[in-house]
């Protein structure tokens, strides 16, 4: 795994950009500690740098920037190409075999380009990554990114040239980056907690979005072609669903998971896994374990408070496989100290609370290896999340749902009445000011009842709030086109719906990056063996039956770890992996907040809405867990804008 980073000004470039790409490039030395390298032809206007961290081949021959063997095609690469084996003899089927410079993956990937073109490569690969390839015959630079999302690669316009890198703080390195914010960057965030995959803070910088090539030709003109899309890959199996029986079920994902960690464990470096205890990192490392003669390095992250302590079951699960465990404790002083990190780690606002016992465990792992797989993945594929099974009992078709939601409507109408007319009549005050916040929560409750389909009430139930852009100045409100077009699938039930949903969204928006930048602050890269396009393809034929085997949660998955570890091991409710927000905010965190959250600092930021923000906060510290979620999402924006607005 690595960082890359590139200018590319169709006409030439000026000398002196050619020596700021390394600067650029310097940026990002966390996530390639062990070399680095820049390739420029100012000429052709393109400028490639690259740091990197050695997994596969660790000799020179495995540095890059890369150039082709036939020189057309020059590259650098983020990430890991699983089956490159494999690769490295379907290339020897179609003729002679190069001249090979080393053993790299990167060096298969050129060749196979070559061989089988952009397109086809794509489409035979098994792995992670984002990269740049720049064809000097068409003159043309091509900018990918694979399935899922897993690497990050961002692309913005810098005076006339394109700069694109692995992470924002490359670009915003750049003497002439305008810092303009995006004020419909900050809505998304505020109603999401993270930034959506194909936007950024700024308004000149976007994402590639996963599973996408984006074309700049030498004139200038830009386009993007998308060669996997979740919901046409799952439209595609879904034609002809998996017809085995429950046992050939469970006997094949565990042999495709089985696969897949073979080809994720390779590496000329030491590989571990993380084991939080729950389902998924414990098929993982069982799996994982049960592959290996020798014993595997486990790492897990305990709490001091005991209701979100899962450390004794990743110890029991180590226990059980023979696992060489490791185990830390993340404390409030510790959380205090790590988040004031956080802005520097993911550049931009991110809230997802886990962020911080991700970033601390990370860095623990990294003491005693340079991979670390984990089993994220699992609840997007295998129906999981809690939320999944609400919002079908809600609506599931039958009375019984449709009166659940009239009755939502009504409750939520004759609430907002009684609010308007205390705040008429200028009563408000009277209510500890907590009228406002729980008028927000009717708004959201009578949005989500009315909502035209199940995908659409699960998009507006799911999020921080549906009125973020009452928190924006000058923000507006939104709809994810994406939901229309994945309900348009009618044929599909709300559990396919709603999880093809989160694949596109929830977990590269969230959950792969959080991983991805935690990690990579400490030179670590992390695998994530379920997100294989096999396995995924698998999920996506099951029957709603099959994934939900036995009337459970990943009922199918648990089939398969209990080949493995004995069920009391592991079966218990699933925590995830936060921290307490509402103990932290009024404890070791409360003076920092405090101080963001000031009208004096809102207003001379200018973005916020300083009287949305300063009541929802004088009403969380009234009391309970009121509005938590929000005010840790309003404290970590704070944070980065803070940075951003002086």
């Amino acid at each position: 795994m690595c960082g890359i980073v590139g200018l590319f000004r169709p006409g030439g470039l000026a000398p002196s950009e050619g020596g700021l790409l390394a600067g650029l490039c310097e940026r990002l030395a966390h996530r390639g500690p062990d070399s680095g390298g820049v390739w420029v032809d100012e000429a052709a206007g393109m400028a490639l740098g690259h740091r990197r961290l050695s997994i596969i081949d660790l000799s020179p021959t495995g540095a890059q920037p890369m150039v082709s063997a036939s020189g057309r095609y020059t590259i650098v690469f983020n990430g890991e190409i699983y089956n490159f084996g494999d690769l490295r003899d379907d290339l020897a089927v179609r003729g002679p075999a190069p001249e090979w410079r080393g053993h790299s993956d990167t060096e298969i990937l050129l060749a196979c380009v070559e061989v089988f073109g952009l397109e086809n490569t794509l489409m035979r690969l098994r792995g992670m990554f984002a990269f740049a390839l720049y064809d000097a015959k068409e003159g043309a630079l091509k900018l990918v990114r694979d399935a899922f999302g897993e690497k990050p690669l961002y692309l913005g316009a810098v005076e006339g040239a394109f700069v694109f890198a692995s992470e924002l703080k490359a670009i915003q390195a750049h003497p002439a980056f305008a810092r303009r914010i995006n004020h419909q960057s900050l809505v998304a965030f505020v109603r999401h907690g993270y930034l959506g995959a194909t936007g950024s803070l700024y308004e000149d910088v976007a994402q590639i979005a996963p599973g996408s090539c984006v074309t700049i030709t030498r004139n200038g003109e830009r386009s993007t072609k998308q060669w996997w899309d979740h919901a046409k890959i799952a439209a595609d199996v879904r034609r002809q669903r998996f017809e085995g029986s429950d046992g050939d079920a469970v006997q094949k994902l565990d042999r495709l998971i089985h696969a897949s960690i073979a080809r994720q464990s390779v590496a000329d470096v030491r590989v571990g896994a993380f084991l939080s205890g729950g389902i998924d990192s414990s098929t993982i490392a069982a799996i994982m374990q049960a592959q290996r003669p020798g014993r595997i390095d486990t790492f897990t992250l305990g709490f001091q408070e005991e209701a979100l302590n899962e450390a004794p079951y990743a110890r029991d699960v180590a226990h059980h496989i023979g696992s060489n465990h490791h185990e830390i404790v993340l404390t409030g002083e510790n959380a205090r100290d790590l988040v004031s990190r956080m802005p520097d780690i993911y550049d931009e606002p991110f809230a997802d609370p886990s962020q911080l016992p991700t970033t601390l465990i990370a860095g623990f792992a990294r003491t005693s290896v340079t991979v670390c797989l984990s089993g994220d993945g699992g609840d997007e594929l295998f129906a999981g999340y809690g939320r999944y099974h609400a919002i079908k009992r809600r609506w599931s078709p039958g009375v019984g749902g449709f009166a659940i939601r009239a009755a939502s409507v009504a409750y939520a109408q004759l609430m907002l009445g009684l609010i308007g007319s205390a705040q008429a009549i200028g009563i408000e005050r009277l209510f500890g000011g907590g009228l406002w916040p729980l008028s927000l929560r009717m708004q959201a409750l009578r949005s989500r009842s009315q909502a035209a389909s199940a995908l659409e009430a699960y998009e507006r139930s799911f999020t921080v709030t549906d009125q973020a852009h009452l928190f924006v100045r000058d923000g507006q409100s939104f709809d994810d086109p994406l939901v229309a077009q994945i309900a348009m699938h009618g044929n599909w039930s709300i559990l396919e719906q709603v999880t093809v949903l989160d694949c596109y969204r929830y977990l590269p928006d969230d959950i792969l990056v959080k991983v991805d930048r935690a990690a990579m602050s400490h030179s670590l890269e992390t695998r994530v063996p379920l997100l294989d396009p096999d396995i995924a393809a698998f999920a996506w034929s099951l029957s709603d039956a099959q994934r939900l085997m036995g009337g459970e949660r990943k009922g199918i998955l648990k089939a398969v770890l209990n080949r493995y570890v004995p069920r009391e091991l592991w079966d218990r409710p699933k925590r995830g992996f936060g921290i307490p927000v509402a103990t932290w905010l009024r404890g070791p965190f409360r003076a920092l907040a405090d101080d963001l959250f000031s009208p004096a600092r809102l207003r001379r930021q200018g973005l916020l809405e300083e009287r949305a923000v300063t009541r929802i906060w004088r009403d969380f510290l009234a009391g309970g867990q009121r509005r938590s979620n929000l005010v840790w999402t309003l404290f970590i924006l704070q944070l980065y804008l803070d940075r951003e607005v002086r």
